[in-house]
């Protein structure tokens, strides 16, 4: 994946960055200014309520607002020209994937020293006004994504929506409708992944309303809310059952909204490709975790190993198959994601969307390993152990010893989908572009 990913990535840019104004941050200007040009990387809608032009005291000064090269620079065209003195502006725009990216610059008009504001000096006091603006502007920092906050909730509910969508998908197509424990006693798991993803996605959607993002964020968090309190207040769960299909909806649509699906190469090929991705690692993951808690069941109930122990075989060699199409699927749809969404190869080492894809492919390759080995090693012992069983041999303490190792290799399973899925979380968030 890494290597098809840097001999592959296109030019199309999912965030905008900010690219210089005119006149520069810290630069002075011998003559009055009428206008001060923004220039971004990509189109951008300029937020006119939380862009500010202001002077050396800190006071607002009236602009228009012009757009200019498609949305890819913008005018500030104050109502008087700006004479000598110390000005800044704090500006704010929403970028193409519906983050929003901010940032402050400083300049100066005629004989002025921008290095000391000289806060105490009675001349230059009111500078000090400006400075505690600008400063204060800064703190909300300057780069594209959704900030930390954002990007811890949507880690959280990304964790709970997956892992309970997927343990779902687990009890509706991978368990027989004969095995109706294992839909009861996984109901458990879904309920604490559901509270999980509502947790994460009530601070998300906060975020996200008080940051300012577009709609498709906004009603990306609003719906993983609405996947997560399905799941933590689910009453039953049954083969054939609408839960499931309307789940499944609410939770592909939520990712189909994400930012970077909406802005990186063809609509329909990403809003596609997304959905068989999440779907894939639902099934995936969250089936990992709900096969470890079957089996353990299977192994801890003695007295009813004579009819759990034949479901625990068929649920690993069920499951098993599925998880290997899964691996594939995961693999190829994530690499066309990151072909369309990479602006270059150089991304990967000096963007924090590439360091976090670069962690999340190494620890999809170390969960890729545990699976082959158990596809190869463990799996043809439980199917043997099956058509003995069939031709009326007693193979109970033989796929109790085969599952129990199957049962040991899935912890570590387990811990790699955690971290697999909160890596995944702040994909969502973080930003493709360097600064």
């Amino acid at each position: 994946m890494v290597l098809v990913t840097l001999g592959c990535a296109s030019g199309a840019q999912a965030d905008a960055a900010f690219e210089g104004s005119s006149p520069a941050n810290g630069e002075t200007v011998a003559e009055p200014l009428t206008e001060i040009e923004l220039r971004f990387s990509d189109p951008i809608s300029l937020n006119e309520t939380e862009t500010r032009l202001l002077d050396s005291e800190g006071t607002e000064l009236v602009y228009e607002p012009v757009e200019i090269d498609g949305g890819n620079a913008w005018l500030l065209e104050p109502a008087i020209s700006l004479d000598e003195g110390i000005y800044g502006v704090v500006w704010q725009a929403e970028a193409a994937d519906g983050h929003t990216v901010r940032g402050v610059i400083r300049f100066g008009v005629g004989d002025v020293v921008l290095a000391e504001p000289a806060v105490e000096d009675e001349g230059t006091e009111a500078s000090g006004d400006l400075e505690t603006e600008l400063a204060a502007a800064e703190e909300l920092g300057t780069g594209g994504g959704g900030g930390p906050v954002a990007s811890i909730a949507s880690a959280i509910s990304n964790l709970g929506v997956i892992i309970g969508w997927g343990v779902a998908l687990f009890v509706a197509f991978v368990a027989l409708p004969r095995m109706t424990w294992v839909g009861l006693y996984l109901l458990r798991i879904m309920r604490i992944a559901g509270i999980v993803a509502v947790v994460g996605a009530v601070i998300d959607l906060a975020s996200q309303l008080l940051g300012g993002s577009s709609w498709n964020l906004i009603a990306a968090a609003l719906l993983r809310l609405l996947a997560g309190a399905a799941l933590a207040g689910v009453p039953g769960m049954v083969n054939g059952s609408p839960f499931i299909w309307v789940l499944s909806g609410a939770v592909i649509i939520s990712y189909a909204l994400d930012g970077h699906t909406v802005t990186a190469g063809p609509l329909w090929l990403m809003v596609a490709t997304d959905a068989a991705h999440v779907t894939f690692a639902a099934i995936w993951g969250g089936g990992i975790l709900a096969l470890a808690i079957a089996l353990a069941l299977v192994l801890r109930k003695r007295t009813q190993e004579a009819s759990l122990m034949p479901d625990g075989s068929e649920l690993a060699v069920r499951f098993s198959r599925l998880a290997t199409y899964s691996v594939f699927g995961v693999a190829v749809t994530g690499v066309v994601m990151a072909f369309f969404i990479l602006p270059s190869p150089g991304a990967l080492v000096t963007t924090a969307w590439g360091w976090i894809l670069l962690i999340k492919v190494a620890l999809v390759a170390a969960l890729a390993f545990f699976g082959y080995r158990n596809h190869f090693h463990v799996i043809p012992e439980i199917e043997y152990a099956q058509v003995q069983r069939d031709s009326g041999s007693d193979v109970r303490e033989e796929e109790r010893e085969h599952l129990g190792q199957l049962r040991k290799t899935l912890g570590p399973e387990m811990a790699l989908v955690v971290a697999i899925l909160i890596m995944s979380g702040l994909l969502v968030q973080a930003s493709p572009i360097a600064g």
